[in-house]
């Protein structure tokens, strides 16, 4: 066996594409293999590991499936070069994806948990660029078409995002996307039953919201920015749940 390779031969009662992934996905975290480089062909590892090639093949699929490994036609299987794009993608797709009744009040709840005091976060630590960015979101908000549904929805995730994006953690931003990427599944189920009763008036509540959490923020007002922000998600959990009646 060659003593230079992280990889290690299976028994063959053990022939399974599984243990293969494993010991791949292994030898990547342990930076034995790092983002972009190469990794050993087919043909290599169908001897290292004693196995056939539609085992390794299956190894490989896993490994892309799960975003660790990029299979490029007639090149070879290369470490996925992990970006916070990629690296929230499943749970995108699990939340955009997900029919549980439930899934939408545990966003709801998650948000009314974190996003007060990621507000207050964000009043200690922005910037003025942080101010430029929310100062043009919300004019974009007040000049968006009260019957563009669609685009007030972006606005207004966009807005959440760059307040977490303002506490300077990116940490936070990369664990709350997600949740702003699934804001128009939550407004679709609530305007598809047409139970706004005011559409002008709830508007103009939502840029007020904005406005008096982008004052506080611009204030360095971490107690105003937080009791702001969860008055406003309490109002849209109450939207939702008058849409559900």
């Amino acid at each position: 066996m060659n003593p230079d390779t992280p990889f290690q031969k299976i028994g063959s009662e053990k022939l399974l594409s599984g243990k293969i992934e494993e010991s791949i996905e292994a030898a990547i975290r342990n930076k034995q293999y790092l983002s972009g480089q190469k990794l050993p062909t087919e043909g290599e590892l169908c001897k290292l590991f004693s196995v056939s090639r539609t085992v390794v093949r299956e190894a490989f699929r896993r490994l892309s499936a799960r975003g660790l490994v990029v299979i490029r036609q007639g090149s070879g299987a290369f470490v996925n070069e992990i970006s916070s794009e990629s690296a929230i993608g499943s749970i995108n797709l699990y939340l955009e994806l997900s029919d549980d009744g439930n899934m939408i009040f545990d966003i709801i709840r998650a948000r009314e948990l974190f996003e007060p005091e990621i507000a207050a976060t964000a009043a200690l630590h922005r910037t003025d660029e942080d101010l430029q960015l929310l100062a043009a979101n919300l004019d974009e908000l007040r000049n968006c078409p009260l019957e563009d549904i669609e685009r007030e929805t972006d606005i207004d995730s966009r807005f959440h995002m760059l307040i977490s994006q303002a506490t300077q953690n990116t940490v936070v931003a990369l664990f709350m996307k997600p949740v702003f990427n699934s804001l128009p599944k939550v407004k679709r189920s609530i305007f598809s039953k047409n139970k706004i009763d005011d559409r002008p008036a709830e508007k103009n509540l939502l840029i007020q919201y904005h406005e008096d959490i982008y004052q506080a923020i611009k204030r360095r007002d971490p107690l105003e920015a937080a009791y702001i922000m969860r008055a406003h998600l309490k109002r849209g959990a109450k939207n939702y749940i008058n849409s559900l009646k």
